[in-house]
């Protein structure tokens, strides 16, 4: 319901913005029209053919016309500060007012000619322009309003001028009532469409809402990590969390010495510098496709692949990775922060994917024995004075991915296998030993 009463007063001040632009069209209509009339009374001679005074009547109607369009909109302001009833009332009296102006013009025209002339006339169509218009406003009710006013108006009319002039031969239809009656008929079923028109759109505008306000309680559960693309995606799933098996990329980040960096900092500080280095990094996870799911305060640990599958996620990792390091080089030399050092562990696999938590505090939680390994991969840096070690399988999975794209190839050397893509190097450190896992792993550091 919040979301709903959010939408209609955001709704409600759009409206009022398109009834400026409406009133402007119809304002144009009017000087066009006028234009018209000009033409016409000086092809039609109205001095000498004694046409001077129906003409006059029209421009008088249209001058009136076109000054209350200048001014509606000042009124629609004022009213819509009052109240929503209020300003409901003001559309209808408006639309009523608005609809009623053929049913004048074809007065005028039946006192100055043929009625019957005056009813099959183009004014009819005027009709149906103001119908049209009342799409503006979006609201159901005020277009069948507006066709019930013009399919009623004329349909009285013509009941009072049908029959005032009689005419013979293949007009003589015009000398029968449901010839009229069907004409009113169209009006107001031209009333119902406009009306289905504008709900049509106001649903569709309420969904497109909706799904925005979806997208950011999306952002909001996965702590605001996600990037743009990820969520898109997600929400083209129908916004679908569950528990279930993948390949994805782990990464593990660690800011080395952290402990002793804050020895006799305040939290301010410590804070402040967290900011500072973490940010562009978690940027950068993002733009790569990738989202952080936790940030660890020396650290963080993200995910590439999931929840939405990409083929090039170990790629989009060691990217990121690599993007992360030259950052950090470039801002330890420019002096934007505390001379910095960090350690990145990668490794793809199978993962447990799935929300985890209570209705009201849910987190996207990512488990398995790849989780593991990342982050003891992030730690073998240390061993290798090292910034970024990744395992075999991660090189394997670029290799089998990508190869068939010519995006990256691979080059043997005597002793180490060098990997190339956007300059990307890594080094073979050949299969090291990692706490917890009983066989030896193959890594990558990069060069």
């Amino acid at each position: 319901m919040d979301i709903k009463r959010t939408f209609e007063t955001e709704f409600s001040k759009e409206i009022l913005q398109s009834e400026k632009i409406r009133e402007l069209l119809l304002s144009g209509i009017i000087v066009v029209m006028l234009l018209a009339i000009t033409v016409n009374a000086y092809y039609l001679n109205v001095f000498e053919n004694n046409l001077i005074k129906p003409f006059q009547w029209f421009i008088v109607i249209l001058i009136v016309l076109l000054i209350r369009s200048l001014l509606v909109r000042k009124f629609q302001v004022v009213w819509f500060k009052k109240s929503r009833k209020k300003y409901l009332g003001f559309l209808y009296i408006n639309t009523f007012i608005e609809t009623s102006i053929p049913s004048v013009v074809i007065i005028v025209f039946a006192s100055q000619f043929n009625p019957v002339t005056a009813l099959i006339s183009p004014i009819v169509f005027f009709y149906f322009l103001f119908i049209i218009l009342s799409i503006f406003d979006l609201d159901l009710k005020l277009s069948i309003f507006a066709g019930i006013v013009a399919s009623s108006e004329y349909l009285i009319l013509a009941f009072f001028y049908y029959d005032q002039f009689k005419l013979s031969g293949d007009l003589a239809i015009l000398n029968m009532f449901p010839f009229y009656a069907a004409k009113s008929l169209f009006l107001f079923i031209a009333g119902v469409v406009a009306g289905i028109v504008s709900l049509k759109i106001r649903k569709n505008i309420f969904s497109s809402y909706h799904s925005l306000q979806e997208r950011n309680n999306l952002e909001k559960a996965f702590g605001q990590q996600v990037s743009k693309e990820v969520v898109d995606e997600f929400i083209r799933n129908n916004l679908t969390i569950t528990s279930r098996e993948r390949i994805a990329t782990i990464m593990f980040l660690d800011i080395r010495d952290f402990s002793n960096f804050c020895e006799g900092k305040t939290p301010e500080e410590i804070n402040k510098y967290q900011n500072e280095v973490l940010s562009f990094m978690i940027d950068i996870v993002k733009e790569n496709r990738g989202i952080v799911n936790q940030i660890l305060g020396d650290g963080f640990m993200a995910t590439f692949g999931a929840p939405v599958e990409d083929e090039k996620h170990t790629y989009n990792a060691v990217k990121a990775a690599n993007e992360i390091i030259r950052q950090l080089n470039f801002n330890n030399e420019k002096g934007r922060i505390e001379n910095t050092k960090v350690g990145i562990g990668i490794h793809c696999g199978e993962v447990i994917t799935g929300n985890v938590g209570t209705k009201d505090r849910m987190q996207y939680s990512v488990t398995g024995n790849t989780v593991i390994l990342a982050a003891r991969l992030e730690q073998l840096n240390k061993k290798f004075n090292s910034s970024v070690i990744v395992s075999k399988d991660v090189i394997d999975n670029m290799n089998r991915v990508l190869l068939k794209q010519d995006e990256i190839h691979l080059i043997k050397t005597n002793n180490y296998k060098q990997m190339n893509t956007e300059k990307i190097e890594f080094i073979s450190l050949g299969d090291a030993t990692v706490k917890g896992f009983a066989s030896p792993i193959g890594v990558y550091k990069l060069s």
